[in-house]
Order: structure tokens, then sequence, then C-alpha cells
């Protein structure tokens, strides 16, 4: 449903009702694990799950997933262990470590990160908007959607809600100038450090040139 930023509170709310009733909260953090903060989405808003799944964050972009949680809880799979083909794939492993250790060593990357998308979020909005042209954009560090409604997109249905033919346009129009966005309403932007500010305004201005 792209990038929909929790309301204030919302997950504060589920861990103390979580605590209330002795219930685990499980995260999925396959998109935000190491990528809005070291510490993830759990950093970013401050509150701890139980359980967390990740996804190929973990392995560099390669294939793997995995789930953490506290010793107590991790206890009860042994002596039954998790198996698969991928399993602890040695190259993924490796890329994965190599990946963990250059964030660790340049924490300021999730700044210049944010700098970047921040960028780019003004940007793209400055062009809409001077073309008079209805849209959201939703945007949390390096994870940005765009949505052309006037509602305010802040779950599924809402994000449903907005014109997805005209996304469609906008996204094979971009495409012909040479920027491959998410092919759909329903995914998320996200950016990477490569990512110059000389790519990032090639980008603004290959939309102020098909709108």
């Amino acid at each position: 449903m792209g990038c929909i930023p929790p309301k204030n509170g919302f997950l504060q709310q589920l861990r103390a009702l979580c605590d209330a009733h002795n219930i685990l909260l499980v995260f999925d953090e396959v998109m935000t694990g190491f990528r809005l903060a070291q510490g993830g989405a759990q950093e970013l808003y401050n509150v701890k799950a139980d359980i967390v799944c990740f996804g190929k964050v973990i392995g560099g972009g390669l294939p793997v997933g995995a789930f953490a949680a506290r010793n107590e809880i991790m206890n009860h799979l042994a002596p039954v262990y998790q198996a698969g083909t991928l399993s602890g794939n040695p190259l993924a492993m490796a890329a994965g470590l190599e990946m963990l250790q250059q964030l660790n060593n340049d924490l300021e990357v999730y700044n210049r990160l944010k700098d970047k998308t921040d960028y780019l979020h003004k940007g793209i909005k400055g062009v809409l908007e001077a073309n008079g042209i209805v849209h959201q954009i939703n945007q949390v560090g390096s994870m940005i959607s765009l949505h052309f409604t006037t509602e305010e997109v802040v779950d599924f249905k809402s994000a449903g809600a907005g014109d997805n033919p005209q996304f469609k346009k906008f996204f094979h129009g971009m495409l012909a100038e040479g920027v491959y966005l998410a092919p759909s309403a329903y995914e998320t932007c996200f950016l990477c450090n490569a990512l110059s500010y000389r790519d990032l305004g090639a980008t603004i201005a290959a939309c102020e040139a098909i709108l």
C-alpha cells in the first residue's frame, strides 16, 4: 500500500496492549530493518518488539530471511532448528555481514539518505503543485511513495482510492525518460546512497518533462 507512516502513538499503544494481555508483539522489518536506522523501525519509533522478521537486507540484497527474538523466546526452538536451501548460505551471509559492518562504520549514512529523499520529495512535490496535479507524498527516512489523491493515505483503503490509472501513466512516462520507479502505487520507492544529487535532479527534471 506504499509508504504508510504509523500514526502518532499507534505502535506504542500496540506495545501497551500486548503487555497488558501477555501477548508477543511481532514486527515485520523486511522493508524497514537496517534501512530507516541501525535498529530499524524499533529504533526510529522507540518501540521494542518481541519477535522481528528480516529479509534480504541481512544478505546484502541476496535471497535470505531470518527472525530474531529474546533468548527466552528463541530457546524454545532448540533443539528444533529451522532449515532450508538458503539457510546460512555462505554467499548471502558474507554479503550481509559486509553490508552490516559498513553500516556500523558509517551511521551518518542514514542522515545522508534522509536528506537525499527530502530533496527528491521537495522537488517532485514542487513540480506536481506547479502543474496543478492532485497528489499525496508519504515519506519515512529513505522510503517514499506517491499517490494521486486528495485524501491523506493512511491505510490500504485510502491507498486504493487514489487514481491508479494516472499512476500507470506517470510510471510509463518516467520510464520513457530513463527513470525506473516502483511500478505500482501500492509499492514504496527506496533510495540508496549510490544515488547522487545529480541523479535526483535528473529524476525531478524527468517528472517536469512528462507532466
